[in-house]
């Protein structure tokens, strides 16, 4: 295992190789922008027509997506699917308001079972959980009914399906937590009742139908057991799961590999008695794998399996494993199909999408393809464009990395940006620069396409503040935007206000400071020991 200070020397190492431009891929946020107000959930869905993606969340508002609760797209196109007909409320009539989707779970004919909060579905009254027709319609012969938010489903052999949440009850029966409702829409009372504590929040379901559970509970079973554990499948303790993985915080998503180890992602500071922040991984049997360092410095709360190890992660965080990179990152995990595995890692070629920027989150994601994936969450903003709620990233190979703003200088009713093209420059040279500057309250942002540096932007108004971006633009198209936005004010009287950047030289410099340092503190530590 490394050293704790070589650890962290090689995650200097690692950012600095990531801004100077040793990745070559440059994602970025497409056009496609539906308004969507706090998605919680995507899944696949094949509805005997064609494939579907279904999206879960409150209000849909338009641009390409319009409803309440539930909508589902077309997988090729992400068109809207205007003959599926859902409609998810709190109350009914010219009151009502969106309810809130957290889960979805499909059927193996194509019907849907959802979770969440709410009080309607098509008008007719659903607490918490209901099932839909593969074309959206209600199913009126199914209403188990929880007496809390569901957050997590999880369907078994047979179309049963496996819910957990806050509810303490379903049908009006006892069920702490977790409950298996069969397809008639009853509780299956064969399922044995863990005895969870407090909430579930995750679910996982293995091949042979065991379930792996996460949440926020310290007991199952009678037993203690906190933030994970596997159930057999019906319902009784796994004697072959680890007694205590032992989580100190909580579990909001899972992930089983193809070779059944386990991911677990949430607000984590501790697994197994050993630190851990944001992610970890268990062997099969439970117990920590302690070969997989990758962390996260926030709370995780959604996995996307893209196939030869690769998993898209989503939460809300800033960093992975040292690196700047906010709500969405992938890792390989190391898994290899058929082959030995290899050393889990970050993977740097999905770079910082930046969704708003810190204080928002990504709760879940959907892999299109290694190179096209949709993220959903509580956002307004993704790679410096509006984009609420919902949102496409794509790796756009060729396109010029994030440019550098090096100066901004404020005038009378303009502001000029003069810009430096990225530390690693495309084969295809870069043309110009595309510059936004949106103001900070009322008023139209001002633009400029495939500009030479330094680029002016006129008609702005005096006195209000503007958030400007740059792109940098080649004949492949533009690429992301420069990390983060520089502020200007424009005056009748004004003076350049220079931004703070490091140059490509001031960075290797940085990088042999930390080189420095860290064999310092290696060489101090091995001296103690």
């Amino acid at each position: 295992m490394l050293h704790p200070i070589a650890r962290h020397l090689g995650r200097c190492l690692a950012f600095l190789l990531l801004t100077i431009g040793c990745a070559q891929a440059a994602w970025i946020a497409t056009p496609w922008a539906p308004q969507a107000q706090e998605v919680r959930a995507l899944a696949s869905h094949n509805n005997g027509t064609g494939a579907g993606i279904l999206v879960g969340g409150r209000a849909f508002s338009g641009n390409g997506a319009t409803g309440r609760g539930l909508v589902r797209l077309d997988a090729a196109t992400l068109v809207q699917d205007a003959s599926f007909a859902t409609d998810v409320t709190i109350g009914t009539g010219p009151g009502a308001t969106a309810g809130e989707v957290h889960a979805i779970a499909v059927e193996s004919m194509g019907a849907i079972v959802i979770g969440g909060h709410f009080d309607h579905v098509n008008g007719v009254a659903r607490s918490n959980i209901a099932r839909l027709l593969p074309d959206g319609t209600l199913d009126a012969s199914y209403d188990p009914g929880a007496n809390n938010t569901v957050k997590a489903l999880a369907m078994q052999a047979g179309d049963s399906v496996i819910a957990g949440g806050a509810f303490t009850q379903i049908g009006g029966a006892p069920a702490n937590y977790l409950a298996r409702i069969d397809g008639a829409g009853a509780r299956d009372a064969s399922f044995a009742d863990p005895g969870f504590d407090n909430q579930v929040l995750a679910l996982a379901l293995q091949a042979d139908d065991r379930v792996v559970v996460g949440g926020f509970f310290n007991q199952s079973h009678g037993q203690p057991r906190q933030g994970v554990v596997r159930l057999a499948a019906d319902g009784s303790a796994d004697a072959t799961f680890s007694t205590d993985p032992a989580v100190t915080g909580w579990v909001n998503a899972l992930h089983i590999q193809p070779d059944g180890q386990i991911l677990i992602g949430g607000l984590l500071s501790s697994v197994g008695g050993q630190a851990k922040d944001g992610l970890a991984r268990l062997h099969a049997n439970g117990s920590l794998d302690t070969g997989f360092t990758v962390d996260a410095d926030g709370s995780v709360y959604g996995f996307a399996w893209q196939g030869n190890g690769l998993v898209v992660v989503a939460g809300s965080f800033g960093a992975v494993d040292g690196v700047p990179l906010h709500e969405v990152a992938r890792i390989d995990t190391g898994y290899r199909s058929g082959l030995p595995s290899v050393a889990p890692a970050l993977d740097p070629s999905l770079t910082d999408v930046q969704p708003s920027l810190g204080g928002f989150t990504v709760y879940c994601v959907y892999s299109r393809g290694l190179d096209d994936v949709l993220i959903g969450g509580a956002f307004s903003r993704v790679d410096q464009q509006d984009r609420l709620g919902l949102a496409q990233i794509v790796d756009a190979p060729g396109v010029p990395l994030a440019p550098i703003i090096t100066q901004v200088q404020a005038g009378s009713g303009q502001a000029t940006l003069a810009l430096a093209p990225p530390a690693t420059l495309p084969a295809s040279p870069i043309t110009g620069y595309d510059v936004t500057c949106t103001p900070l309250g009322p008023g139209a942002p001002v633009s400029a396409a495939n500009a030479a540096s330094p680029v002016t932007l006129a008609g702005m108004a005096n006195g209000t503040p503007y958030a400007c971006t740059a792109r940098a633009r080649n004949a492949l198209g533009a690429g992301p935007a420069a990390a983060a936005p520089s502020y200007v004010t424009p005056m009748a009287s004004a003076t350049p206000t220079p931004v703070p950047t490091l140059s490509e030289e001031a960075m290797v410099l940085l990088a042999l400071a930390c080189a420095a340092l860290g064999a310092r503190w290696l060489g101090r530590a091995r001296r103690y020991r």
